[in-house]
């Protein structure tokens, strides 16, 4: 029995694991991997909305770049409509509409192929 007890103690004796074990120890290392929101300084918010703007005026696709807890998320699309009192952007992309909050937008840019004269 004192073989059970050396190196790692019961654990190398007892290669079992409950469902709720297992689970737990996922849930555990999914909060270690939780991401926090980044502040933006103003000039950036700045830049953002004027290349959100011209999207929606002359039809310029534009990539986002999304806030999300585990890993940033990408979307490309078209501008069709802002709202600033709900602070989101509505996109046209190739799946249809889809709303976007303001403070989700980690970095806008022009996608590829956009060269401004």
């Amino acid at each position: 029995m004192t073989g059970k007890l050396q190196g790692n103690g019961l654990w190398e004796s007892s290669r079992m694991m409950l469902p709720e074990h297992k689970e737990a120890i996922l849930n555990s290392n999914r909060h270690l991997q939780k991401r926090t929101r980044v502040q933006l300084d103003e000039q950036e918010l700045e830049r953002f909305s004027r290349i959100l703007m011209e999207s929606q005026h002359e039809g310029r696709e534009v990539a986002l770049r999304l806030f999300g807890e585990y890993e940033d998320h990408h979307l490309n699309g078209i501008v069709a409509r802002l709202d600033p009192r709900g602070r989101r952007v509505c996109l046209r992309t190739d799946s249809g509409m889809e709303w976007v909050l303001w403070r989700d937008i980690v970095s806008a840019e022009f996608a590829a192929g956009y060269t401004r004269d």
